[in-house]
């Protein structure tokens, strides 16, 4: 079930990890990874400190991150989940029971987006994992802003630019300035770009 949801993944996949797999194998997950990054797929996944806990976690998260997955960390969530193409989910029904493990499959809803808000905020607040000689590091913490590139992005926004022309001017993919936008939307607390704009302006943004 799972490989059916990612293998036809054109876009995005957004993935919580938590605690130790227990219906599926790490390397059969490590196949799911490879078939999305062998597409160019955006893969972007939040760590609850208990994942890197398990045996050879830590070679296994460096090798992802190597391969090209945007990888952050965070204290704990309340969930594991993967969402793809944020069109379906696969949520576990039970992480405590200790019984058969089950899941559901989320399609578009009400429940899928709310999924999605809450991947959103979890990423936005959370510390990027990146490769050292000996294994991976998570920057410190520190007060979320925007940087350099999310600037460049916000300005030609505000400008008026679509994304297709912001993309074209800064030479950079549409999904890497959708993603882009929703990180700034994310640190501003907006549900608009309109609402985005006012915020940048208040905060000294530009």
């Amino acid at each position: 079930r799972l490989l059916l949801l990612v293998v036809p993944i054109q876009r995005e996949l957004l993935v919580f990890l938590v605690g130790a797999p227990v219906a599926v194998p790490r390397d059969d997950a490590d196949m799911s990874e490879s078939f999305a990054l062998d597409r160019g797929v955006d893969f972007r996944v939040v760590a609850a400190k208990d994942y890197l806990d398990g045996p050879d976690v830590a070679r296994d998260v460096r090798a992802a991150i190597t391969a090209g997955v945007e990888l952050r960390l965070v204290d704990s969530l309340p969930l594991k989940m993967v969402v793809s193409d944020r069109e379906r989910a696969m949520v576990p029904l039970d992480m405590d029971s200790g019984g058969e493990p089950s899941a559901i499959v989320v399609h578009r809803s009400g429940l899928l987006t709310a999924l999605v808000h809450l991947f959103e905020k979890e990423w936005a607040e959370a510390r990027p994992l990146h490769t050292t000689d000996t294994g991976v590091r998570a920057e410190p913490t520190v007060d979320q802003q925007p940087t350099e590139g999310e600037l460049e992005v916000l300005s030609l926004l505000l400008a008026g630019f679509s994304d297709r022309r912001v993309a074209s001017q800064l030479d950079l993919s549409i999904r890497t300035v959708e993603r882009r936008a929703r990180r700034l939307m994310d640190l501003a607390g907006a549900d608009s770009r309109l609402q985005l704009g006012w915020h940048a302006a208040r905060a000294g943004w530009l």
